[in-house]
């Protein structure tokens, strides 16, 4: 070679500086030297599945012109460097599949996508504790798979807003054609008298028949039953919630592979499929809230 900008995978600018290293899956091995922080013209540095191992240097804070930072699937071991926060051009940074602890600096990213900062921070993981990433755009578990902190949501405010939709439809269901409609399909197959409905559908045994008593007692009973049965709906949302701290009962639906800079979505929820289960719901169970209603509001003649 007649110079080093004609080595495999390296990529020069017109004054013969180094820009790019594209190494990855390469079969390289040893570990990411200091004289790194040398290559200050650096902006793309790829060195994705190979078998590199020990840390990252820190000199890593002198590439100021570093945009690209990949070195997803290695074996790659200790704690980021804070120098990492110099890095003010950064726009991918890939640090996942590897065994790195600890704390990752806050990064200001570039253009920020779903798979444009990504670690090892979710459950279960390596460690007892997932390395702590508060600029990740996505997390990985110890199983390769991923998903986006956004994923992150407070499930309790979404299951209330989705409840009081109901509820508004209900009370809108309650007005001329509508309410006929709907007194029309809870009352489709049910041998018994419309006016007797709801108490039909709540049944004799039922702790929610002493709504329809006129005795403070009962009241208390029936409310001491449905806050319990709130606090429990509390509790499953709660465990329903993504939390990439702790190793719980969730599906990660993302896959980002050693091959693509980009992370694949793989699950099988889809807009259509929020459009049926919201069907399903409004059939299934808007004639029990609508009784329920009914008979908190006092509108059933049966007490």
């Amino acid at each position: 070679f007649n110079s080093h900008c004609e080595w495999r995978g390296v990529e020069c600018n017109n004054a013969g500086k180094i820009v790019t290293l594209l190494l990855n899956n390469s079969g390289l091995s040893g570990k990411i030297s200091d004289s790194i922080g040398n290559l200050t013209s650096l902006e793309t540095i790829d060195l994705r599945d190979n078998n590199l191992k020990g840390s990252i240097t820190s000199r890593i804070g002198n590439i100021l012109n570093l945009s690209s930072f990949l070195v997803s699937y290695n074996e790659v071991t200790g704690v980021i460097p804070d120098e990492v926060a110099d890095l003010s051009k950064l726009k991918l940074f890939h640090v996942h599949g590897n065994r790195l602890h600890g704390t990752v600096p806050p990064l200001s990213m570039k253009g920020q996508t779903k798979s444009s900062f990504i670690a090892d921070c979710g459950s279960p993981s390596v460690f007892d504790i997932p390395l702590d990433c508060p600029s990740c755009t996505m997390c990985c578990n110890s199983n390769q798979g991923c998903d986006v902190k956004e994923s992150k949501t407070d499930f309790g405010i979404w299951s209330l807003l989705y409840v009081g939709s109901l509820v508004i439809a209900l009370i809108l269901a309650s007005t001329s054609v509508i309410k006929k409609l709907c007194s029309f399909i809870c009352n489709i197959g049910q041998n018994v008298p419309s006016n007797a409905n709801e108490y039909y559908t709540i049944g004799k045994d039922s702790a929610y028949s002493f709504f329809l008593s006129d005795r403070i007692t009962a009241w208390v009973l029936a409310i001491g039953v449905l806050a319990t049965q709130a606090l429990c709906f509390g509790f499953f949302i709660d465990e329903a919630s993504l939390n990439f701290e702790s190793d719980r009962i969730w599906s990660y639906t993302y896959i980002c592979s050693r091959n693509n800079l980009i992370c694949r979505n793989n699950s099988d929820v889809t807009a259509f499929g929020w459009i049926v289960f919201t069907l399903f719901a409004l059939v299934y169970l808007v004639c029990d809230m609508l009784n329920g209603l009914k008979i908190v509001w006092g509108v059933s003649e049966h007490g």
